[in-house]
């Protein structure tokens, strides 16, 4: 059965719960695969953000961490050899046409309906919804992509990383716009997705919106009507 965890972006203090669960996904003899291609600022190198992983996970029990940077010519069964894939945080707009250029998003795809582990943090979480528009208010659309269509594994919605209350007419302008429904996380809230069930989990509330209504999910609770169509 496929297993999504995504986290609404922060530091490793406000995703811990949310790193723990993954953790508790993992088999810890076997390899992580870490992908920090979201980051397209120079001032971040891939070595920093190779140290920045170890140090999430390595006090967890995760040790073995690979990371690629080249997704070309990668395939399903490169994938299979590692207990999950962590895909990072960064440029939104970035992260999505990297993965559709070397056509990874099929990859990612593949690897997950053949019972894969992915955990996707904040950029790498939004990809994984219907949308990625949402990243609009914090990230700035350098690549030119015009199709922001996300890999869609909680249905119709989109992921809203990094919630803040102050965000919600721009939540309301985007289900105007694009007609998705979106669960907004806070820095301290993640999702964990197994088969068709959603679980919020972390410290805060998760919060879902749609054209009716908004309201909150306890963390430990299933977020309903998300089935993948």
């Amino acid at each position: 059965m496929r297993t999504i965890v995504i986290s609404g972006g922060g530091n490793e203090q406000q995703t811990e719960a949310i790193d723990r669960h993954f953790v508790s996904l993992l088999n810890p003899a076997i390899p992580l695969l870490y992908i920090p291609v979201a980051m397209d600022s120079p001032s971040v190198s891939y070595e920093e953000c190779y140290e920045w992983i170890l140090g999430v996970f390595s006090p967890l029990g995760v040790d073995h961490i690979e990371m690629w940077t080249d997704l070309e010519n990668k395939s399903l069964a490169d994938l299979m050899g590692f207990s999950a894939v962590y895909i990072g945080g960064g440029n939104t707009f970035h992260l999505l046409k990297t993965l559709n250029d070397t056509h990874f998003s099929r990859v990612i795809t593949d690897y997950l309906e053949n019972g894969g582990t992915v955990y996707g943090g904040s950029a790498g979480g939004i990809v994984l919804g219907s949308h990625i528009m949402t990243c609009a208010i914090n990230d700035a659309n350098k690549d030119h992509l015009e199709d922001y269509e996300g890999l869609g594994f909680i249905g119709r919605y989109a992921v809203l990383c990094h919630y803040e209350k102050e965000q919600q007419s721009f939540i309301t302008s985007f289900i105007h716009a694009f007609q998705r429904p979106v669960i907004a996380l806070t820095e301290e809230t993640g999702l964990c997705i197994q088969g068709c069930d959603v679980k919020v989990i972390g410290n805060k509330n998760a919060v879902v919106f749609d054209e009716r209504e908004s309201y909150e999910v306890e963390s430990g609770a299933l977020i309903k009507g998300t089935k993948r169509h």
